[in-house]
């Protein structure tokens, strides 16, 4: 991992090889009107913007698109975004995605704009986030939908997409997180059946022992009292048996 002017340490150790397409921060920085990633740059913008307002926490990570600040509205002080070549001059550090230099369950956000659909290998990608999120952590996934015009289009050659661009998709992402533990708690869409473009908000589930369910109290009926519910056991201590005397 490397960060800049702070941390310094070997890349290969997290495998530097591997990671995002280069050609996905120069999509979205297309200024020509009508572009298609311009029009993705402004939804997901606006998208994360209000996403990350609900979500506290201590410290906040965006893996890829470092052409795009997610985190801007969020409420988290240590906030950093993360990319996998040290040519990126806006990321706060350098890691891959799917070998990231955190310890387990210290991230309480992380956001992937694109990630799952732009990196090498994005299971590992998903065992990573799965991995550093702390119980009730949040991860909110961005990407495109292989059930769309856009996505059919991309499989048959189309150009839309950034070059190298993989379709995840949103069942994969959604099988993949129940597997991990991950709860989907809430998808957004653009246009559904046209570009395929999903927001998607999973919640780290934290497994605990589940509680004994108890029963409800009633009175008991006639049937289960017993036949004598006040019994004086013969010889008991402290009950006297027999008759009384009457003493003169």
């Amino acid at each position: 991992m490397v960060i800049k002017d702070k941390v310094f340490m070997s890349g290969q150790i997290i495998g530097l090889a591997l990671g995002l397409t280069p050609t996905l921060n120069p999509w979205l920085e297309q200024t020509d009107l009508g572009a298609a990633g311009l029009a993705v740059r402004e939804w997901l913008l606006a998208r994360h913007h209000h996403a990350v307002q609900d979500v506290f926490g201590y410290h906040a990570l965006q893996l890829g698109a470092s052409s795009l600040n997610t985190l801007t509205n969020s409420r988290i002080a240590h906030r950093w975004i993360a990319a996998d070549t040290r040519l990126e001059t806006r990321a706060d550090l350098f890691a891959n995605a799917s070998a990231l230099p955190f310890f387990e369950a210290t991230l309480d956000l992380v956001t992937l704009p694109l990630t799952l659909d732009a990196h090498s290998d994005p299971d590992a990608v998903l065992d990573e986030v799965a991995r550093v999120l702390v119980p009730e952590g949040r991860a909110i996934f961005t990407g495109f939908d292989i059930a769309s015009v856009w996505g059919v289009a991309h499989k048959l050659g189309s150009k839309r997409l950034p070059e190298g661009t993989r379709i995840y998709g949103l069942s994969n992402l959604k099988a993949s997180l129940a597997e991990l533990g991950l709860i989907v708690e809430r998808i957004e869409h653009r246009h559904k059946m046209v570009d395929g473009l999903y927001l998607l908000i999973a919640k780290k589930r934290v497994m605990g022992i589940k509680p004994i369910r108890r029963k409800a109290w009633r009175l008991p009926s006639w049937s289960e009292l017993p036949l004598n519910p006040f019994p004086n056991p013969k010889g008991a201590r402290g009950f006297k048996t027999g008759k009384q005397k009457n003493n003169p």
